[in-house]
């Protein structure tokens, strides 16, 4: 596999949206700048999440607002969103990519002018996110379960890539920081027999392997007791509730009944900043998004912010 750097034309002449549209005001809660300005500034707001969704029959990207709605047009039908960190500047870059050729296109938050290409997979390959060298940049990965290899070309060593046997057809990959080490590690989830497999970046040879879940969850990985390291969970659509398992308390596992309509999507994020994963759904059939946060867990967030079609989006839980 090769990289690439696209110029904005040549990006544009490949499906995407020309320039992004930006709103007045360039920010989402966490950053911002003056009209027109290229260079985001950091604020001191905690990193939180914020409801968004990427409309693919368009490629708008949409973010709720805080002062003001962060809009973008980036991508096209097909693509997967992919949105996280490419460049280290602790902005989320809009991201997607495209499974018939295997390029992702970045549009860099600080300098949308100049987006990035970048070859890496092929059809059939699952991209996941994640910083696995942990050098505060989001790394280029997929997994190809025709072979279960994860195939990684890692931000700080661009030029020798990282090929790693783990999984097999049928798996979900799952990576995330398991061990708290501030890199995401390699793992999977098995549906057939609801067992988690993952590689600690700390200590690769002595693999963890945990029964949790049944073929019909969804694996709904994040920190939800606040500790740095990413907790087991799964979602059960039956009867929306959730399973988790703290790393900090593992013989004391969370459950909690939130979400079950039949088109509810789990959409697991930390939203005010705690620092603890809240357990929040995306219904599209309303365009609502139903959250509890861990802060004030009797009072539920219900924001409109979607419709139909639209993809939710939410951080990775790498880190």
């Amino acid at each position: 596999m090769r990289s690439l750097v696209v110029a904005l034309s040549l990006v544009c002449a490949s499906a995407l949206s020309a320039a992004p549209q930006q709103n007045d005001v360039w920010q989402s809660g966490q950053d911002s700048a003056a009209p027109g300005s290229a260079s985001p500034t950091v604020s001191l707001v905690p990193a939180k999440t914020v409801p968004a969704i990427w409309r693919g029959s368009t490629g708008l990207w949409a973010v709720s607002p805080v002062n003001a709605p962060l809009l973008a047009q980036w991508g096209t039908a097909g693509d997967i969103p992919l949105p996280a960190d490419y460049d280290g500047d602790g902005l989320t870059d809009f991201a997607v990519w495209r499974p018939s050729t295997g390029i992702w296109y970045i549009l860099p938050r600080a300098f949308p002018g100049t987006p990035i290409g970048k070859l890496w997979g092929t059809a059939g390959d699952v991209p996941v996110r994640g910083d696995f060298d942990g050098d505060g940049k989001t790394d280029f990965v997929v997994w190809r379960p025709s072979d279960g290899n994860w195939y990684l070309n890692l931000s700080s060593r661009p030029d020798v890539p990282v090929i790693r046997l783990w999984g097999i057809q049928g798996d979900v990959p799952v990576p995330a920081d398991y061990d708290g080490d501030g890199k995401t590690d390699i793992a999977v989830w098995r549906p057939s027999n609801g067992t988690w497999y993952i590689l600690p970046s700390t200590n690769p040879d002595v693999p963890i392997v945990r029964e949790w879940g049944i073929a019909s969850d969804i694996p709904v990985p994040g920190d939800y007791d606040g500790d740095n390291k990413t907790d087991m969970a799964v979602w059960r659509p039956s009867t929306g509730t959730w399973f988790v398992i703290p790393s900090a308390t593992p013989s004391f596992p969370i459950i909690q009944q939130w979400g079950g309509a039949t088109d509810d999507i789990p959409v697991q994020d930390d939203f005010d900043g705690d620092g603890r994963t809240d357990f929040a759904v995306f219904r599209p059939s309303l365009g609502y998004w139903f959250i509890i946060p861990s802060s004030t867990p009797t009072a539920p967030s219900i924001i409109l912010w979607g419709t139909q079609g639209d993809t939710p989006l939410h951080r990775a839980q790498g880190k």
